[in-house]
């Protein structure tokens, strides 16, 4: 593991660059420029408004807003007195933020009024949750008992709120509270992400300064990162892609964001052109997108040197097409795997990789963390060429579940967490994703999983998409059953897919029930929710097991 030197706070992060680069754009949000001097002089005066208002170190505050440049500022606010941004979702609704104010105890809320893009109306979900916001004077709820502070940016704040304009004045006046006195350790919580849900109830994922310092210097040295760079972002900062690689990459670097409150292809093309962006970090889709987007070929993206790819594997002639520097973007994109619970990308292909190993693996372990193959049964630790769960250990895991120390327990085990990913790694030591082990298929006693059956399906040329999953059988104790996604202009029936399958695949991998659907279930992320999937079919077909 190499020795990447002592952490930085994330505070400590901002104070570097403004110091560095003082006049250096650090954010583009639409017709906004904020330099590094203005940022770090609002991050604070967020800060010290805070502590006015009675947030305190270790407090959790959780922010819930779409990307924006408020959403640094107050990020990086909470990080400077030592209290923990809890990451919130902007398209969440009232159950699903109700769950995350509660079970993070949250001090205070922090909110924008609406996210017009997604037809979200923020305050009025507020006064379904806290109707207690709307009366002037201190802030109660038997609903949530530690919430005690609700700032509202926009035009309409409740009377029991404070505007985000009034805690950033508050911070600014003469006699606010000093940020000297406060010591913030890499040791230290920074924040809470909420995992995807794909198995039930998120899970709050609490990561410390040093986790993202660490993960931020592996993420910048592999792209080459430099002050000069320009970062598009078009992935939510609630996500770990967006708050590690946006918000906290960026001041390591003292680079500048082009930040998009919704990715959209087109809108895309033209920030890159207009802006000279020269990272592009994102999910397969939206590379996708951007090529098949009519307008792709008529504005220059030539500026585009590097970025991640990462959440889905990358079909192959999507990468050649990434790659090319006459027909495509010219990119030397790298693909990336990893997961919240180790602050992000674990495992990275390397510059220059021939595409062979941009589209079959996810390249090689980062270097401030160890990586080992172990039999999902026993543990017993497995050599190159074996299928196994992949596990890792090192800097970058995080501290834990909050209020979760079973769960926590569960997926760190004597050090090493476990991904709950099944793997193969090469003699070379680049990894390969086969599965997941808890969506493994016992079918009459042969194990399968479902990530071989859905690429062998995505062969078909009228299958846009499939998931597949186990369901109860009272003989065979499971059997495969197939959700499908047709292309557009493709009919197909059930029989068209089995048929497709049989004789081409073993008969226990053959889906015994097929249903044609136009979307899957997804997590905020865009996460298949596997377990939704089996629920209905449970409840559909009446199945039971032996």
């Amino acid at each position: 593991m190499s020795d990447l030197g002592p952490a930085l706070a994330l505070g400590e992060l901002l104070d570097r660059a403004a110091a560095r680069f003082p006049d250096r754009e650090a954010v583009v949000f639409r017709d906004e420029r904020v330099t590094y001097r203005e940022l770090k002089r609002r991050a604070d005066a967020f800060a010290r408004g805070l502590l006015d208002l009675g947030v305190r170190p270790g407090d959790h505050v959780v922010l819930w807003m779409p990307n924006r440049t408020e959403w640094n500022v107050a990020n990086l606010g909470i990080a400077k007195i030592g209290a923990v941004t809890v990451t919130c979702n902007s398209r969440y609704k009232a159950y699903e933020v109700e769950y995350v104010l509660r079970q993070s105890d949250a001090k205070a809320l922090i909110m924008v009024d609406r996210f017009a893009a997604a037809k979200v109306d923020y305050l009025a979900i507020l006064e379904e949750l806290l109707p207690e916001a709307r009366e002037a004077g201190p802030l109660r709820s038997a609903r949530f008992p530690a919430l005690r502070y609700v700032v509202v940016l926009g035009d309409a704040v409740p009377a029991g709120a404070r505007s985000f304009e009034a805690v950033e004045r508050a911070g600014d006046r003469p006699g606010a509270p000093a940020l000297g006195g406060i010591v913030v350790r890499p040791g230290d919580p920074v924040e809470m992400l909420y995992t995807s849900g794909t198995t039930g109830e998120p899970k709050g994922c609490l990561l410390s300064h040093g986790n993202m310092y660490y993960k931020c210097r592996v993420y910048v040295d592999l792209h080459r990162w430099t002050h000069a760079d320009r970062y598009l972002v078009p992935v939510p900062y609630f996500h770990i892609f967006g708050s590690m690689g946006g918000v906290a990459a960026n001041c390591l670097a003292g680079s500048t964001q082009v930040v998009m409150e919704v990715f959209d292809a087109g809108e895309a093309m033209r920030l890159i052109e207009a802006e000279h962006v020269t990272i592009f970090s994102g999910v397969p889709t939206m590379f996708i997108t951007m090529l098949g987007h009519p307008g792709f070929g008529k504005v220059d993206l030539s500026s585009l040197r590097t970025g991640s790819i990462g959440a889905a594997p990358v079909p192959v002639e999507i990468m050649r097409r990434i790659l090319d520097r006459e027909a495509g973007l010219g990119m030397d994109a790298l693909v990336v795997y990893g997961l919240t619970e180790a602050t992000g990308g674990t495992h990275w292909t390397r510059g220059g990789d021939p595409i062979e190993k941009r589209v079959a693996t996810v390249g090689l372990r980062t270097p401030e963390i160890e990586d080992r193959i172990v039999d999902p049964v026993t543990g017993r630790p497995l050599p190159p060429g074996q299928e196994g769960e992949v596990c890792i250990k090192g800097s970058t895991l995080m501290l834990g579940y909050y209020k979760q120390p079973d769960a926590t327990a569960d997926k760190i085990r004597d050090g090493w967490l476990h991904t709950g990913d099944m793997g193969i790694k090469d003699a070379d030591g680049y990894l390969r994703i086969t599965g997941r082990v808890t969506d493994m298929i016992i079918v009459g006693g042969f194990n399968t999983y479902p990530a071989e059956i859905e690429n062998f399906f995505l062969r078909h040329p009228g299958i846009l998409d499939v998931s597949i999953v186990g369901v109860p059988d009272p003989v065979m104790g499971e059997v495969v059953m197939a959700f499908v996604i047709p292309k557009p202009g493709h009919v197909l029936s059930p029989d068209d897919v089995v048929t497709f399958a049989r004789d081409r695949i073993a008969n226990f991998k053959l889906p015994r029930y097929v249903e044609i659907v136009e979307q899957f279930p997804l997590t905020g992320s865009g996460k298949v929710q596997k377990f939704k999937q089996k629920a209905y079919a449970v409840e559909k077909y009446d199945l039971k097991g032996p």
